[in-house]
């Protein structure tokens, strides 16, 4: 039998299968488009999105043919602009404190090429036709190209198949929420005018929004006008082609300094939706992706959050088919996911709500005022960090997952707070760190396994090192792959098997590690289980829970 059958092609399910195959379960992917689409759809990568593909080897290539964001502006009458950098955000502890504009296609193209490298292709020209769930597992109909029907017996069914999603409606799962009565236009052209190359730009007018996001190549934009329905009313239908003198007409009319577009790639028209499902999971079928959650693209969230289901998912379904787990760890995926997609659809949708809503005097008060007030916004810290945490998707957290537990008894010592770590269900933050071939603390997590951090605490001796050492050695060996342990030493510039020097104590302090204790990481680079102090009968404890005996 089959581990898993994934229904669905675009990033959510080529990251869902590559991540399957990754923690070695064997599976297919199916996709009902008989080639890939040549069209750039989704464009913003977000940052913790940038940390996945360091995890899968792939992010120097999408740096290499994307093209990072330099500057967020709110541009309003008259051209008068409030502009904040997107390079500076220091405080989100990561690698890549920008957004990479990457066109769909080819993050789709670099995601194909990864799951190629262990072994499974996407097969194309194949629909899912119907499934039914059994004791063991799921039968489903497939139907080619070509006109064959088959049968096929696999133990998990991923619906990563879009907004209309045949495993989602085969669920019965109703898809609650609303469409947009706004009319939208994209297009992908190239773009002449005075504000500037590489930035995003929020132009607010009383006649509705436009958005432009840069792209790779020379002078390239996606712009994205937002319409009033009243306004719009005379406006061709959603269906009827786009010509580029529309484009350029709305441009005129919305743009408020001199803008020429020329050389279209993909000019559509569409409706904006606002939906989502109740449940991820239904036995042995799961949801991700635009199959569970559909919004507006204001923040560049969509793609961001279902490959980021698909990268929560993938390492429980592995332990669970490996024995390693009990069935009930699935249940987690939904109840630290359906909180995301609920969050984002909200939050994407004030934000919509305060981009596009209203009448007329509310256009005019976006146009006139909010570039001002987005100055004062822009040069206040918190809202910088709030705003940028949101963006990012740095700040998501699983706090009340019932696999982000702690244990922490006795005093605080070293001046140093245990509270002040990054708490269990919290992403573990980016810091120099240096071990035998890497310089990065989000190097070491790499790979498929839960990571093992001992901290040796600020004072230690030395025969205490060597004890943590040994047993990180012996725990390691002892669960192969489903574990790396290593030994974070305070006050030691050279590293060594088992061993991360923290030569000036940084990481422990930032891990409120100032007594010796434990992170246990999961495979998805959140905190699972943090303990103070670290007791070798409750450490094995804790990782039998997890990951078997």
């Amino acid at each position: 039998m089959l581990d898993a059958l994934v229904v669905g092609a675009g990033p959510t399910g080529l990251m869902m299968a590559s991540e399957l195959a990754r923690h070695g379960l064997s599976c297919r992917v199916v996709e009902q488009l008989t080639a890939p689409s040549p069209l750039s759809r989704a464009l913003a990568v977000q940052a913790r999105t940038l940390e996945i593909f360091e995890d899968l080897g792939i992010v120097e290539r999408a740096l290499a043919l994307g093209r990072e964001t330099l500057g967020f502006n709110v541009v309003g009458t008259g051209g008068t602009r409030s502009r904040v950098s997107l390079r500076g955000f220091t405080w989100l502890e990561t690698r890549y404190p920008f957004i990479l504009m990457l066109p769909q296609d080819v993050t789709e193209a670099l995601l194909t090429e990864h799951l190629g490298s262990f072994g499974p292709r996407v097969e194309r020209g194949v629909a899912l036709e119907g499934f039914q769930q059994e004791v063991d597992g799921v039968v489903a109909t497939l139907r080619h190209e070509d006109g064959r029907v088959e049968r096929v017996s696999a133990r998990w069914l991923l619906g990563c198949d879009g907004a209309r999603s045949r495993v989602r409606k085969g669920l019965g799962l109703p898809f609650e929420g609303s469409t947009y009565e706004d009319s939208c236009v994209l297009a992908d052209v190239r773009v002449e005018w005075s504000l500037g190359e590489g930035e995003l730009c929020i132009i607010p007018s009383a006649h509705g929004v436009v958005g432009a996001f840069p792209m790779p190549g020379d002078q390239r934009y996606r712009l994205f006008f937002i319409r009033p329905h009243e306004d719009a009313a005379d406006a061709a239908d959603d269906m009827a082609p786009l010509a580029l003198e529309e484009i350029q007409a709305l441009v005129k009319q919305m743009v408020p300094v001199p803008t020429r577009v020329s050389e279209p790639r993909w000019m559509s028209r569409y409706r904006l939706h606002s939906r989502g499902v109740t449940r991820y999971r239904q036995g042995r079928v799961f949801l991700a992706g635009d199959a569970a959650h559909i919004h507006s693209p204001v923040g560049g969230q969509g793609m961001n959050t279902g490959i980021q289901d698909a990268y929560n998912l993938a390492w429980k379904l592995a332990l669970v088919t490996r024995g390693r787990a009990p069935e009930s760890l699935l249940d987690t995926y939904e109840l630290e996911r359906h909180p995301v997609g609920r969050h984002l659809l909200q939050g994407t949708d004030r934000a919509f709500s305060l981009m596009a809503r209203g009448g007329l005097g509310a256009r005019l008060f976006r146009a006139h005022v909010v570039p001002r007030l987005a100055s004062r916004l822009f040069d206040n810290l918190a809202a910088q960090r709030r705003l940028s945490r949101f963006i990012s998707q740095l700040s998501i957290r699983y706090r009340e997952s019932p696999l982000s537990t702690e244990h922490l008894w006795g005093e605080d010592v070293g001046g140093v707070r245990r509270r002040q770590g990054p708490a269990p269900g919290e992403r573990v933050p980016e810091m120099p760190i240096r071990g035998e071939g890497v310089e990065r603390l989000h190097q070491v997590l790499r790979g498929p396994q839960h990571t093992l951090l001992l901290f040796t605490g600020l004072k230690f001796e030395a025969p205490r090192r060597g004890e943590l050492v040994a047993l990180a050695e012996r725990l390691e060996r002892q669960y192969g792959p489903w574990l790396k342990a290593r030994v974070v030493v305070s006050g030691e510039g050279t590293p060594a098997p088992w061993v991360l020097a923290d030569e000036d104590g940084a990481v422990h302090r930032r891990f409120g590690a100032g007594a010796e204790g434990f992170y246990l990481v999961r495979p998805d680079g959140y905190v699972g289980h943090r303990e103070w102090p670290l007791e070798t009968k409750r450490l094995e404890a804790e990782l039998a829970r997890r990951l078997g005996r």
